[in-house]
């Protein structure tokens, strides 16, 4: 038994090299970048998470597994609140909150993600500078309602369901998804594996009366019906699924320190596989240092940070590189009851 949990310890370690060398040699395809739409799903949530990489399907041991392996939080045992804020691209502000409740049947968890790019000066052709005053916004949300449970003492799985509108000006388009995710704990060495699919839903259409012409002028060629209404053709696009297969395990534990390992397996429908592999040390369970790199991605590639935890609360700070598109920081929040 021993030995079949070496290799697959040794396989998580080495298998992001592996896969990374074949991505470098092998001949670039076709890929659905920038085809799916509500891409506010994939911001990661969690600035602990998001230092490490993002390698959290099988770490999922806090509230912010309600973003990553709803079976995560089968096995909490408290109340349990998580806040995040990120300083997203183009001065977007992406913020999340969640919170677990445990019961007596099982765990349930409620989320909120929110991306918001503030007000905007309507500005058209006559009135390039926008002297009308009028305002535009673009936003997007989801609603998550969780619930997990643990079926042994070393099994645990979790369901999400989602609501989720993304508006823009006075249109609109919604949708329903689910999540489903479940996390497994060898016993041995604190190994771990999770697996979770994301964002399993419908498609997601605009529509609003910025999408409907009235008093459509005749062209002047072909002529045409002067004051007639006209509505704008628009595609339904689908959600930006996701399967993710992750590993973690403690390389060493003792009093005054800990370091943790993790590891994930990504097949996202809108582009190529991807690895991200990240590192924890804790000193006296109250400092925090982590890293994490990933592979296979357009410009992002590393992660560092740090946090500090105090009894049943802690913060932490994420620094994400996004190669020419400059860093993201990340700040979160965790209570535990």
């Amino acid at each position: 038994m021993k030995k079949n949990l070496f290799g697959l310890i040794l396989m998580a370690t080495l298998l992001p090299a592996a896969l990374q060398a074949q991505f470098a040699t092998g001949t670039e395809g076709f890929n659905n970048n920038g085809t799916r739409a509500a891409h506010f799903l994939k911001v990661p949530v969690g600035a602990r998470a998001t230092a490490m990489g993002e390698s959290y399907a099988a770490v999922a041991n806090d509230a912010s597994a309600l973003f990553w392996n709803p079976g995560g939080i089968g096995r909490l045992q408290d109340f349990e609140v998580h806040l995040s804020h990120v300083n997203y691209l183009l001065d977007l502000n992406f913020n999340y909150a969640g919170m677990v409740v445990p019961t007596a049947a099982g765990n349930l968890g409620f989320s909120a993600a929110v991306l918001n790019m503030g007000d905007e000066r309507v500005t058209t052709l006559r009135d390039p500078d926008g002297e009308s005053g009028v305002s535009w916004s673009a936003s997007s949300y989801a609603l998550g309602l969780t619930f997990s449970r643990a079926l042994t003492d070393r099994f645990s799985v979790g369901l999400t369901g989602k609501y989720i509108q993304e508006s823009l000006f006075n249109s609109s388009a919604k949708t329903v998804a689910v999540d489903i995710g479940s996390l497994y704990e060898t016993g041995w060495r604190g190994l771990k594996i999770g697996m979770a699919m994301t964002n399993f839903g419908g498609k997601m259409k605009l529509s609003g009366r910025d999408l409907t012409l009235r008093d459509v002028d005749a062209d002047p060629f072909i002529g045409g019906n002067i004051g007639q209404a006209a509505d704008l053709g628009v595609s339904s696009w689908p959600l930006p699924l996701n399967f993710r297969v992750g590993i973690s395990f403690d390389v060493f534990r003792n009093e005054s320190g800990a370091l943790l390992l993790a590891s994930d397996f990504n097949h996202p429908t809108d582009a190529e596989e991807r690895i991200q592999v990240g590192a924890e040390y804790s000193f006296m369970k109250r400092f925090f240092v982590r890293g994490g790199y990933k592979f296979n991605f357009e410009e992002e590639t590393f992660a560092l940070g740090g946090g500090l935890k105090w009894t049943n609360f802690s913060f932490d700070y994420a620094y994400r590189d996004f190669g020419i598109l400059g860093n993201v920081p990340a700040f979160s929040l965790n209570l535990r009851l």
